[in-house]
């Protein structure tokens, strides 16, 4: 009779053992879809109904065209509307970076052309505008004569006209600036011009530039004093 307990808790214990053993088998056991829900998971929205990719592409589009017809790219009407068709040929057209770079064009070649070495601008300047450069060059050389400038600073660039046609586009850019200018002999003496004197110089530079073309240098065709 006293070892009826003890054959009670061995009883419990294996009932306990077996329980155990069949939790374990069952949270255990694989069942060969473990990678189907993985992939539930980490696809995330994927299995959801989408816009097929060519109608989200062409309603981008037409959302971008109409944006860039909104765009006020100049505060006369027609001038921004022929820049909003160089933007249309030409994405990477921005206003603000054009005339940047017309202002870092305007004082490059100012100084190339002050230093009589034009040869850098080759890739910046319509034939003509450097053949004239080159003939203003040679003239003074010929009279033992050599020009200084000295760009103080440019109070204004501004866009005052724009023509666009085909795919060459024209822009007229009024430039306001200060300068100081003056001639020397071949003796360093000045003959023409004040070192002290500050000249305020308006002239309209027109940049061209085939918007098919990979060369983003805009090319300088005119130079012209401004009214």
């Amino acid at each position: 009779m006293n070892n009826v307990p003890y054959i009670d808790i061995l009883i419990l214990a294996m009932i306990a053992i077996f329980i155990i053993n069949r939790l374990r088998n069952t949270l255990g056991k694989k069942t060969g879809n473990e990678h189907d829900l993985a992939d539930k998971f980490t696809r995330g929205k994927s299995d959801l109904k989408e816009s097929k990719p060519d109608k989200v592409s062409k309603e981008s589009v037409e959302e971008t065209n109409m944006e860039d017809s909104r765009q006020i790219f100049h505060e006369n009407p027609g001038i921004s509307s022929e820049l909003s068709k160089i933007h249309k040929i030409d994405p990477s057209f921005k206003v603000d970076e054009f005339i940047t770079g017309a202002k870092k064009a305007f004082e490059f070649i100012i100084d190339k052309y002050s230093d009589e070495n034009i040869k850098p601008l080759k890739k910046l300047l319509s034939a003509d505008i450097f053949k004239m450069f080159d003939k203003q060059i040679s003239n003074r050389a010929k009279k033992n004569e050599n020009l200084d400038v000295n760009i103080i600073g440019i109070k204004e660039a501004k866009i005052e006209g724009v023509s666009l046609k085909s795919n060459v586009a024209s822009i007229k850019v009024k430039f306001s600036s200060e300068q100081v200018q003056i001639i020397k002999n071949d003796k360093g003496k000045i003959i023409s011009g004040d070192g002290n004197q500050i000249l305020s110089i308006v002239e309209n530079w027109f940049f061209s530039k085939d918007l098919k073309r990979k060369d983003p240098n805009w090319i300088l065709e005119k130079i012209e004093e401004s009214n």
